[in-house]
Parts: C-alpha cells; sequence; structure tokens
C-alpha cells in the first residue's frame, strides 16, 4: 500500500493556475507520489556526471511521439537514442511511443512491443504488468472499442535518462484469436496523442486510457501534461540529428503564427541499391527546392509524417489558450471513421501526414507551415523496386486527392498566379501528366538532336528543348551551389537517368490501382495477408456503454479513494513510517 499522501495535487490542472509569467519559468518539480520532492522519476534513472544539455527557463515541454508498427530492433533502438541525444533538456521532453497492436514484423524475432517493452527502465512503483485501458478508436463496428496499456519509466542513453511513455494496443479480448490484436493503424496512434492533450487543454471528459496516462506523465515528468506545447511526430525508423529539435522549437518560438514545421529528411542507406540511389536527389530536390519554395508562401502541403512538428496549443501573453493540433474541429475531421468514396479512402488510408496537413490549413489559414532546412534527420528507404512501387502508390494517390481538397481553399496566402493556390493548381496538373510530359520532352529533345534539317518546326522544337533544360538543370544547380554540396551533382545524374521510373512507370502504376489502399510491401506482419481495402473491419456494432467518459476530478477522486485507506480519508490524518503525522485531503464528494 502507497503511504506517502504529502502534496496531493489539487483537482484540476497546475498550468491553469499559473500567471503568465509564471509559466516562463517552470521546470519539473514533483509528481503525484513526492510532491515536490524530486524533479521527477527521470532523476532516479541518470547516472551521475552523465552530461545533459543546460536547461534554460524558455524552453517548451515538447512531445517526441514515435509511431511504431512492425520496425526491427536496431532501427527502434536507433531512432530512440537519436531522439534521447538531442540537445534539449532531457526534462522537457517526454518520449510518447505507441506500439500499433500485438503485432510481430516479418524477420523480427520478437514482437515490437516485447522490443519496446525491453527496452525502457520501468519505473517500480507501476511494474510490469499495467492494465489494459479502453478508448474509442478508428475503425467501424466493434473495432471502434479498443484497449492500451500504459508502461511508464525513463530510456536510458550513455547516463541520460528520458522520461518515457509507451502505449501498446493490445486489443479487446474478443480479438486476441485474430492475426494483428489491437491493430487500428498510424492514424489512430496519432489520435491517441492528439485526442488526449485535447481533452487535457479542454478539461473535457476523459476515457480511462486518457486519465491512465495522465497520471503517468504527471508522475515521471514531474508536471501536468498541460504544460506541454508542442509534438515531434517521427516514425521509428527515423534518426534525427542532435540539434535538430532545438532548431525546430527554436524557430516556433521566434514566430508564433507557425503553427507546423518540418526539417531535411535525408536517405541513411544510399548505396544499399540501385533502388536507393535513384531516391537520394528525389529526397534533396523534394527538400530544399519543393518544400523550401511553399514555405516562403508559408503553406508547406505536406510535412512528413517521418519528421515533423506541430503546436500542441497556443499560449498568447494574456494567458488565453487556443488549441491547435488539439483542435476539437481538427480532430473530428481526422477521426472519421466512416469512409465510403474512393476519393474519402485515398486521403484518410494512404496519407496521414499529408491529410493532417491540408486539413490544418483548411482549418487555419492565418497560421504557417515551414521548412527549416537545418533541422535534419535521417531514414531508411525501401531497398527493392518492389516495396518502392508500393511505398510511391501511395504516395503519389494521396498526393493528387490532398492537392484535389487544397485547390478548392481560396484563403490560401497570395492573390491570383502569386499564390499558394495557384502552386496547388499547378502541382495537381503536373502530378496528373507526369507520364505524358516526359515522353513529350524526350520527343522534344530527339527532334532538336537527330534532325539536320533546320525549318522554322525544327528551331521551335530546339528552343523549346532549351528552355526545358534550363528549367530542369538550372534549379537544381542553384539548389546544389547554395547548398554547397557538390557531392550531389552525381547524384543528380543518377536521378535524370531514372527519370522514367520516377514519371512513367511509377505513376502510371499508381493511377491503375487508385482502388489499392494497402500498405502492400512496405510493412509486412509475420503471419498477415493484408487486403487491399487497406483495414480490417469489425463485426457487430460498436457498443458506447464500454467506454467510459469522465472528467479528471471525478477519475482522481475515484483513483484517491482506492489507494488511500478508508480509515485514514475518515480520520484525515495518518502517521508516516518516519513518525511524522501527515494530512490527507477531505473526502467531500459523499
Amino acid at each position: 500500500m502507497i503511504n506517502n499522501y504529502d502534496n496531493v495535487p489539487a483537482s484540476k490542472p497546475l498550468l491553469s493556475q499559473l500567471t503568465p509569467k509564471d509559466r516562463k519559468n517552470v521546470t519539473p518539480s514533483g509528481n503525484f507520489f513526492t510532491g515536490g520532492i524530486d524533479k521527477g522519476v527521470a532523476t532516479l534513472f541518470k547516472k551521475p556526471g552523465a552530461k545533459s544539455p543546460a536547461p534554460h527557463p524558455a524552453d517548451l515541454f515538447a512531445v517526441l511521439l514515435v509511431t511504431c508498427y512492425s520496425e526491427g530492433k536496431e532501427g527502434i533502438k536507433a531512432t530512440l537514442d537519436s531522439l534521447a541525444a538531442t540537445n534539449y533538456d532531457d526534462r522537457k521532453k517526454l518520449l510518447f511511443v505507441v506500439a500499433d497492436g500485438l503485432v510481430q514484423g516479418s524477420g523480427n524475432a520478437q514482437s515490437t512491443p516485447d522490443i519496446l517493452i525491453s527496452m525502457m527502465d520501468h519505473d517500480p512503483r507501476f511494474g510490469m504488468q499495467p492494465l489494459p485501458q479502453s478508448y474509442v478508436a478508428v475503425g467501424t463496428g466493434s473495432k471502434q472499442h479498443n484497449m492500451a496499456k500504459v508502461y511508464c519509466g525513463c530510456y536510458t542513453y550513455e547516463g541520460r535518462a528520458v522520461p518515457m511513455v509507451l502505449i501498446v494496443k493490445c486489443g479487446t479480448p474478443d480479438e486476441q484469436s485474430g492475426s494483428k490484436p489491437g491493430n487500428r493503424g498510424k492514424r489512430d496512434s496519432q489520435l491517441i496523442l492528439m485526442n488526449f492533450f485535447s481533452r487535457v487543454t479542454l478539461n473535457d471528459r476523459m476515457t480511462p486510457l486518457d486519465f491512465d496516462l495522465f497520471r503517468k506523465i504527471h508522475h515521471i515528468s514531474g508536471v501536468t501534461p498541460d504544460f506541454y506545447e508542442l509534438v515531434l511526430m517521427v516514425d521509428a525508423d527515423t534518426m534525427v540529428e542532435p540539434s535538430s529539435v532545438r532548431y525546430l522549437i527554436n524557430a516556433v518560438q521566434n514566430d508564433q503564427s507557425i503553427m507546423g514545421l518540418c526539417g531535411e529528411t535525408r536517405i541513411e542507406n544510399k548505396k544499399a541499391s540501385w533502388v536507393t540511389a535513384i531516391q537520394v536527389f528525389e529526397y534533396f530536390i523534394s527538400h530544399q527546392m519543393g518544400k523550401a519554395f511553399e514555405s516562403v508562401f508559408g503553406g508547406v502541403t505536406c510535412l512528413p509524417g517521418c519528421f515533423s512538428m506541430w503546436r500542441i496549443k497556443s499560449v498568447t501573453r494574456d494567458g488565453t489558450t487556443l488549441p491547435i493540433i488539439a483542435n476539437p474541429d481538427i480532430l473530428e475531421q481526422y477521426s472519421t471513421n466512416d469512409v465510403y468514396t474512393l476519393h474519402q479512402k485515398n486521403l484518410l488510408l494512404l496519407g496521414e501526414d499529408r491529410f493532417l496537413t491540408t486539413i490544418m490549413l483548411k482549418q487555419f489559414p492565418n497560421r504557417k507551415t515551414v521548412f527549416i532546412p537545418q533541422a535534419v534527420c535521417k531514414t531508411v528507404v525501401p531497398d527493392d523496386f518492389k516495396t518502392l512501387l508500393s511505398q510511391r502508390r501511395r504516395w503519389i494517390n494521396s498526393t493528387i486527392h490532398n492537392l484535389m481538397e487544397l485547390v478548392m481553399v481560396d484563403t490560401l496566402c497570395g492573390t491570383f498566379c502569386f499564390s499558394m493556390q495557384f502552386v496547388v493548381l499547378m502541382d495537381l496538373l503536373s502530378t496528373a501528366v507526369m507520364p505524358a510530359g516526359l515522353v513529350v520532352t524526350y520527343y522534344l529533345v530527339f527532334s532538336a538532336i537527330f534532325q539536320v534539317q533546320y525549318s522554322t518546326d525544327n528551331i521551335t522544337a530546339l528552343i523549346m528543348t532549351i528552355a526545358m533544360a534550363v528549367v530542369i538543370f538550372l534549379p537544381a544547380f542553384v539548389v546544389l551551389l547554395t547548398g554547397r554540396r557538390i557531392s550531389y551533382v552525381l547524384w543528380m545524374l543518377i536521378y535524370l537517368l531514372a527519370l522514367p521510373v520516377w514519371q512513367i512507370i511509377l505513376p502510371i502504376y499508381a493511377f491503375w490501382n487508385f482502388d489499392d489502399f494497402s500498405w502492400g510491401e512496405t510493412r509486412k506482419v509475420e503471419g498477415h495477408v493484408e487486403s487491399k481495402s487497406g483495414h480490417d473491419e469489425g463485426d457487430g456494432s460498436f457498443i458506447a456503454s464500454r467506454v467510459a467518459f469522465k472528467r479528471w476530478d471525478q477519475y482522481e477522486r475515484e483513483w484517491r479513494r482506492t489507494m488511500i485507506p478508508e480509515d485514514l480519508r475518515r480520520n484525515n490524518s495518518f502517521v508516516r513510517e518516519d513518525g511524522r503525522e501527515s494530512t490527507v485531503f477531505t473526502d467531500t464528494s459523499n
């Protein structure tokens, strides 16, 4: 029985009790069990002499969200190591890891949850056998009810200890005989975090999973969850550079109008095969030219899910709180369960990151999504052509349908031809006609080189060819020179040789499979055959009464009743083990 009840927190989030001036000077100073005695459970695991970044009072609290599915142990460890090694105050960042179901990746010796559980140092207060808690998931029928276990503790790296919570979606008892119990997709994993912080920010009714998260985050970090203002979303195969988090957060602090931002994603396995080699310059040019150009308008149309940061909320100088990614309108659109049309399925089932950016730009036209080139991460890309086909099929089809949504938004930055709406229209048209565009380009080049009679038509073709060459090569060389990465010239030549792959084979394959919503070869699970629908539909109907919704103070009151003996609550005092008398809160609920 836990017998330390000093400084029991009040029944409201602590941040709401502070003035705007006090918020800037907040540091982790306690938890549910020890009040203001320590600075979070992370200090228990930190080794003496470990070098940690110097804290700064103005640093914002940030959540580092890692969504896992079927990745291997080496990839997951590299991701968590890179996040723990970032030069940002360990006490102001929280590792928030979600395992999407009880699944075992193809070729893995352990299931993904077992891999993650073995990597963290568990808080002895809560142990290693948490109870599954219910929540409302993204799904149809009975799949809307899901259950998850919350493990809490720390992730240690080179003596440093970062607070960490691990959410394992384990499913309801009825689905344990299936191939992927608890699996609901990446969008559902993101919504666990988004719904949680929305309910915390607005003091709305919570699910049992939300309250379990609230209690354990408060315990391990020393602050209540409403202190967190930013969330960095990364995939489980992404390695973040040490200074990247600092660059992103500094940009957010310097411009209050920024709601989302991303950095440059580079390829880790450049030389693994010819398939990875042709992707190097494509990744480079899509960030350094594509996203950099969109960032000028403050409207980057796709913040990649592998490496992007969003504001959870915006706190003004007068203390007013505005939910951003935790906005209920955003959650309502992003958590749509019923998808029937081809357009809806391409939006919701193929590209979560792009669709989230789309609805954010539509909801907040006066806020910006930007690109920060100094923030860098590395990721592992497909190294065989079959997996590349599956990945780009999803990306291309998702891009077309999201651009169709954005082109109808007339509140984007700029006017007429000098607007983000016009840029989106050009992107949409160029994506749709990529195969035909490259064929015409090759025809013009052939005509200009091999036809020796200089007629008016040939001169016109020659001029058009030169103009097209300038359009293709000049921006690339400008980016190369300004970025001072001359080595990328070789990668550019490889990319140009592979243009038929990028602009003919991949688009035609994607257009031909517009009705395929599966992840294909990208994420394979042991013993599971994925259908083209992209998700498993639940049998029966959703019984809403199975998921309780209560306010935080109701959960807290019930929890205290179970943790504090009735006689102590009745007498309102007791004697501690050290002989001192301690006072327990008075329960006035009865």
